[in-house]
């Protein structure tokens, strides 16, 4: 039986050239060998990021380098604002009241974003905020959220602010020291194109003054000891070194391609699957839709038919809704290593799939959407 190819938002399809650096005979940490590939994996990380601050990488999941985010950037009793738009975003409220951080949440429905106004009013009203935690691509509703707008009124209120750029680190430009984000946390079975195992954090230099100052008791996820470490090409704890071997050759193959295509590819395959699923007569779920998943509202509770026959019949995988959204939406993933190609290949077995099950509106239209999003691109 085949594996299903993966057209989820996470873990992503890993190139071959990148699966086969793991398959090599393991390498010590403390070597000048393994220096250098994390050398070149933070700064590939750096040149995603767009940033020319510390990137630290923690054998974590992305989660994990949220932890390590919040505990490091806040005290307890500290308040903080969250901008809460979906599943994943709430997650930053929920680790900083596990260390008594005081969380004032900006609360959207599903599919909507905050609006800059919205923070804005969160500031007026808890002046002394100390840090803005908010979410660039919500990984659970496929929206995109303006975290340029958030940034400026962060320091306009002398906060910090704090990213989760999990889903749209190589989907959409992060603009790291542009736009004035003081942490940026990543993880590595996204945008990057590598297994899961891996997470990371951009720290601006006034992230880094905050940490000095004072935080939470910390061990594992110091990053003020990682951030020693990475100046001497170094890591505090055992890294995941074969991840890391596999980062530094996904993020050569991102240079390689050069960033602004990196993004403008996943620009194009995101268009034109909306364009598709939106001509199939189906609505997207997002108000302002990330480049790195799309999410679909399907009739009545079919999402976990559709899910499961696309991966019986077609061997392809996409995922479900989560939390509020279960069973009412699918999520195709378009993050990482795909094309065109691949992107004919997930709307055919979508289009299938639902005239397989009975829920087809216009058969024909999704594919015939898909080309003409494509030719109407290559045509500027």
């Amino acid at each position: 039986m085949r594996s299903p190819k993966l057209f989820t938002p996470g873990p992503t399809a890993v190139p071959a050239e990148v699966l086969e650096t793991q398959a090599r005979p393991l390498i010590h940490h403390r070597t000048e060998e393994f220096r250098q590939a994390l050398t070149a994996s933070m700064r590939g990380l750096q040149y995603v990021l767009e940033t020319t601050h510390p990137v630290v990488i923690l054998t974590a999941s992305g989660s994990g380098a949220m932890e390590a985010t919040v505990v490091n950037l806040t005290r307890p009793g500290e308040t903080v604002i969250v901008t809460e738009v979906g599943k994943f975003s709430e997650r930053w409220r929920e680790i900083a009241e596990v260390f008594g951080v005081n969380v004032v949440a900006i609360r959207t429905e599903y599919g909507d974003i905050a609006s800059p106004e919205s923070v804005e009013r969160a500031f007026k009203e808890n002046p002394g905020a100390a840090v803005l935690f908010t979410t660039h691509s919500e990984t659970s509703t496929g929206a995109l959220q303006d975290v340029e707008a958030f940034a400026r009124i962060a320091k306009k209120n002398r906060a910090l602010i704090a990213v989760d750029a999990i889903t749209s680190a190589g989907a959409h430009h992060v603009r790291t020291d542009a736009w004035g984000l003081d942490a940026v946390v990543g993880g590595s079975q996204k945008g990057v194109m590598i297994p899961p195992g891996l997470g990371y954090v951009a720290l601006s230099p006034a992230a880094i003054a905050k940490m000095k100052a004072g935080r939470h008791p910390v061990y594992y996820f110091d990053l003020l000891k990682a951030v020693a470490s990475a100046e001497k090409s170094d890591t505090p704890y055992t890294p995941a070194i074969t991840i890391v071997l596999a980062l530094e050759k996904a993020l050569q193959m991102m240079r390689e391609e050069g960033l602004e295509n990196v993004i403008a590819r996943h620009d194009a395959n995101a268009s034109a699957v909306r364009a598709a699923v939106t001509a199939m007569g189906m609505e997207l779920l997002a108000k302002v839709p990330s480049n790195a998943t799309t999410a679909v509202l399907t009739p009545g509770d079919s999402a976990g038919a559709i899910a499961k026959h696309m991966e019986k019949r077609y061997a392809l995988k996409i995922a479900g809704g989560q939390g509020s959204l279960k069973g009412k939406i699918v999520r195709i993933g378009h993050l990482g290593y795909y094309d065109e190609a691949d992107m004919y290949t997930v709307v055919s077995a979508f289009e299938a799939t639902l005239n397989d099950l009975g829920l087809s509106k216009n058969f024909g239209a999704g594919v015939d959407a898909l080309r003409r999003s494509y030719q109407a691109r290559s045509a500027r």
